[in-house]
């Protein structure tokens, strides 16, 4: 395992998006440690500021989880000490596509996108076919804040999971993870077109799985393929 995961500074701006007491250089070492066990490349974003074009590149940590011959489930991490982005994707092998599932930033955060039942099938699964994965307290601890938690159990049933992951990983119990029970009276609800969304009727600017964001400019949710995807690890 690599040993950035064992450790708190590497945790907090990941679960946050907002490094702690944490320098760029810092940051930049734990890239260059990850490297040596995972994907991480140079992604450049060009914008006008001031009229002026402007390019700025980044490092992106990529842990990728396979779902069998087709799918894999990434997660694209970019920590930075303005704020972190990480975003979720179902990649696609057929169509060498990525679709994206939610996301974590400071602006406009989208994240949840799985129940609690499919991220315990996925571990499973991982353990048992993913040598990348040795057990499920790592890939626990990389996907708990993208479960749609729609109430106050759900949320208890999964926060005793993270802090025996934490445990076993070595980590403070203090570490704080995100597990929130969203505003907004949110539901998974099975829908007869998409399958299961997670939903409100106040509010669904949390997750774009659902039917409000079915055909959104923000983020579309791959129902399609993932019920495939699902489909595939349970057999």
């Amino acid at each position: 395992m690599n040993p950035e995961f064992l450790s708190e500074a590497f945790w907090q701006p990941y679960f946050t998006c907002e490094p702690k007491n944490i320098s760029k250089d810092q940051l930049s070492a734990q890239l260059d440690n990850l490297s040596k066990d995972i994907p991480v490349r140079e992604e450049t974003v060009s914008f006008k500021h001031n009229n002026e074009e402007v390019s700025v590149t980044y490092r992106v940590a990529e842990f990728s989880f396979s779902c069998g011959p087709v799918f894999s489930i990434k997660i694209n991490y970019q920590p930075d000490v303005d704020g972190c982005d990480i975003s979720i994707f179902l990649e696609d092998r057929r169509s060498s596509t990525k679709h994206t599932m939610g996301w974590w930033d400071l602006a406009r955060w989208h994240p949840y996108c799985l129940k609690f039942e499919e991220l315990d099938a996925l571990l499973e699964y991982w353990v048992r076919n993913d040598p990348r994965w040795e057990n499920r307290h790592l890939p626990l601890l990389l996907l708990c804040h993208f479960v749609g938690l729609p109430d106050e159990d759900a949320r208890q049933q999964l926060q005793i999971q993270t802090e025996e992951a934490k445990l076993a990983l070595g980590l403070p119990i203090a570490l704080k993870i995100p597990l929130n029970v969203a505003d907004g009276n949110y539901r998974w609800e099975n829908d007869e077109e998409l399958g299961w969304v997670f939903t409100s009727d106040e509010y669904c600017c949390y997750s774009i799985r659902n039917r409000a964001h079915a055909d959104s400019d923000e983020g579309q949710f791959p129902f399609l393929a993932f019920q495939e995807m699902m489909s595939e690890i349970k057999k």
